[in-house]
């Protein structure tokens, strides 16, 4: 995993019309915190940010450079707002401050790899309802995703948290969670429903009821 310069200041003013403005300069407001040291407010360079964002690296190490030593700026992305509409308007970011030589929990992107044997042969759907998960690990171990194999899942299978070994990582999240579910597709359901109904026997008129007419 590589640590990523990042141009950041301490922050030199507050409210609304010194942020307006050091937005308009190109920083981005920001805070830097951890488990021995105060928090500090600072901000960071719009630009750098934003290609980190565009690349897909908020899960790498960051050196912000306002520490005595390098171990003393390196930080994870706990968090960061952007605007609803611009998405390149950077609203906040927090920093958490990590050791290099202690375990840190984030949260990475979830890659499910293959086309499981449910969706191939059998007309299933393949169901992702989480897709970042937290992983425990050294900081210059961090992964930029975490990828499951699902290419044996067959209709009504699924993968849990428990079910997932990764060598030298940990997965945090509750053992129970899915992180790949393999379901009938409606589309299937619908055919064969309606399949039913055509191959059922017309109903019996009622007792004492005209029969029908025919055409």
């Amino acid at each position: 995993m590589e640590i990523i310069k990042l141009t950041a200041r301490p922050r030199t003013g507050s409210g609304k019309s010194y942020t307006r403005k050091a937005r308009a300069q190109g920083w981005v407001p920001a805070i830097y915190y951890g488990k021995k040291m105060d928090p500090v407010q600072l901000e960071v360079n719009h630009k750098e940010f934003a290609t980190i964002v565009r690349n897909k690296k908020l899960t790498h190490l960051f050196n912000l450079g306002l520490g005595k030593t390098e171990e003393d700026s390196i930080a994870v992305i706990r968090e960061f707002q952007r605007h609803v509409i611009d998405r390149d308007n950077f609203l906040h970011i927090d920093f958490h401050h990590v050791a290099i030589n202690e375990k840190v929990i984030v949260e990475v992107p979830l890659i499910l790899e293959g086309i499981p044997v449910g969706v191939k042969l059998n007309g299933g759907v393949l169901g992702s309802p989480v897709k970042q998960v937290k992983v425990e690990c050294m900081p210059l171990d961090i992964p930029e995703n975490v990828k499951i194999d699902v290419s044996a899942l067959d209709v009504g299978q699924s993968i849990h948290v428990r079910d997932v070994v990764l060598n030298g990582l940990a997965l945090k999240d509750s053992p129970d969670e899915v992180l790949a579910v393999i379901t009938h597709s409606t589309t299937v359901d619908a055919a064969a429903t309606e399949a039913a109904a055509d191959a059922a026997p017309a109903a019996a008129p009622a007792k004492g009821a005209a029969p029908a007419k025919k055409k």
